[in-house]
């Protein structure tokens, strides 16, 4: 067994996360990362082309609506969002 699967496998058995992890989540794609610290506006960026963040998704840090400045805490969960209903360029509000 290596010693990557060996510390993660005891991280497992005490219940601990590794420091400064947050779960970033958008639609189907999730991921766990060591981001504490960082702010949303800095993660979007960084995660926009990998996780394919739309960038009118709203961020919700732990179900929270939250400004691009709010900083990142250990077990924070960050998840963009769109609303329900919305898709494509326009909305249904928008025709005149």
């Amino acid at each position: 067994m290596s010693a990557q699967l060996k510390d993660l496998s005891r991280l497992k058995q005490t219940g601990r996360a590794p420091a400064g992890q947050v779960r970033v989540s958008y639609g189907v794609h999730h991921l766990d990362a060591a981001i504490a610290g960082k702010s949303v506006g800095e993660v979007r960026q960084a995660l926009k082309e990998p996780l394919n963040i739309d960038p009118r998704a709203l961020a919700l840090v732990n179900g929270r609506d939250v400004a691009a400045s709010y900083v990142l805490k250990q077990g924070d969960q960050l998840e963009f969002v769109r609303l329900a209903g919305e898709k494509g360029r326009f909305s249904i509000f928008s025709f005149q």
